[in-house]
Order: structure tokens, then C-alpha cells, then sequence
């Protein structure tokens, strides 16, 4: 009795271990893709849900990424917007509201971790705590939460297992905000010109900064 015993406490651990072990895997092609990207160029649709709002925020654009800390997008529609980092400055321009915000980088990143990690600053062991919510089909469905509290959430990566692209991601903030991303047509290690992660703020323009800047 005890060896069967033995036996059904065995078959019951392997689903777990199994789920370990493609959890790691997905981590491991995860963090190595985006470490060997250099720059990364997609389109994107974006869905706003929040339990303030009665329907959804939808809005899609272009978006650039480069190492180290430059990035870009560009929201296109009524709502347009305009968001850029140079590595050291953050520019979140509205041409509709005649304003800009102007940001140090590292302040506004550590108020929205899972940026971090789709911008290519994060390390997903480092900076988060991994879940494996599904591994069926083509896809991993990665959960990870900021190890340190910051107010942000957390953020589920929908990975393809053959390159470990991610195709969308899910960011829940503590009051029920979901932001989901999805990315397509996207282009790894093109060149970028220098003026793509430049901004000078328009003739007219009102420039805000936080207090502490």
C-alpha cells in the first residue's frame, strides 16, 4: 500500500513539475529574445477597460523601440498622442490639449514597472514574480507581478512558443484599469535615425513638469 501510495503522490507532483519546467522555458526564450533586440519597430491596437468608464478606449498607432531606454509611439485618431524617450527625457505630447508633459525617465518608469519590461529595461526574474497561467496551443500566458510595490499591478504576456514573440499584453492597475496591447507586423534590429527618439515641443505648446523635476 505504502509503494502505491508513493506511486499516486509521484503521478500527481509531474503536472506541477511539468508546468515548472515550461515556465522556465518560456522565461528563458522570453528574456533571451528581448536581450538580442536591439530595436524593435510593430504596430499596435490598445483597449482600455476601467470600472470608471462605461465603454471601452480603443486606439492604435506605430511604435519604436531602441537600447538602451529610447522609445516611441504614436497614436493615430481623434485621440492623438504622441509618447517619447530619448533615455533620458520622457515627452508625453496631446496636440488636441496644446500640452506636453516633460519627465526624467527613470521617475516615470518606476511608476509603471511593466514598461520597463516591454521597453527593454526590465528583467522579468529580476523585476517580477512568474506565474504560468496556460501553456495550450501555440501560446504561453505568462502572469507576472513587481516584486516591489509600486501601485502598478500586474502584467500577462500572451508568448508565441516558437520565437517567444509577445503578441499581446494585459496590464492591470490596482483600481481594475486593463490596458491590453497587441502587437503586429513587428520588426526586430532595423535601423532607426536618431530623430525618431527626439522631440522638441511645438510653437505654443504648454510644457508641464512634476514638482520635482
Amino acid at each position: 500500500m505504502r509503494r502505491v501510495l508513493v506511486y499516486l503522490a509521484a503521478a500527481a507532483a509531474l503536472p506541477a513539475l511539468a508546468r515548472a519546467d515550461e515556465l522556465a522555458e518560456a522565461l528563458r526564450m522570453l528574456q533571451q529574445r528581448y536581450e538580442s533586440t536591439r530595436t524593435l519597430v510593430a504596430k499596435f491596437s490598445q483597449e482600455v477597460e476601467s470600472p470608471t468608464l462605461a465603454g471601452k478606449l480603443t486606439s492604435s498607432g506605430t511604435v519604436s523601440f531602441e537600447k538602451p531606454n529610447r522609445m516611441r509611439w504614436d497614436y493615430a485618431g481623434p485621440d492623438r498622442q504622441t509618447i517619447v524617450s530619448d533615455g533620458e527625457t520622457l515627452w508625453i505630447y496631446q496636440p488636441e490639449e496644446k500640452q506636453v508633459l516633460k519627465a526624467p525617465l527613470r521617475e516615470a518608469f518606476q511608476a509603471t514597472t511593466p514598461v520597463t519590461f516591454l521597453a527593454g529595461i526590465g528583467h522579468v526574474d529580476r523585476d517580477f514574480t512568474p506565474t504560468l497561467e496556460s501553456s495550450a496551443g501555440d501560446h504561453w500566458v505568462v502572469r507576472l507581478v513587481p516584486r516591489e510595490d509600486r501601485g502598478v499591478g500586474t502584467l500577462v504576456l500572451v508568448v508565441r512558443k516558437r520565437d517567444a514573440a509577445i503578441e499581446e499584453a494585459r496590464i492591470t492597475d490596482p483600481l481594475g484599469t486593463t490596458t491590453r496591447l497587441a502587437l503586429t507586423d513587428e520588426r526586430r534590429n532595423v535601423s532607426l535615425g536618431a530623430d525618431v527618439f527626439r522631440f522638441t515641443p511645438p510653437p505654443g505648446v504648454d510644457v508641464v513638469r512634476p514638482p520635482a523635476y
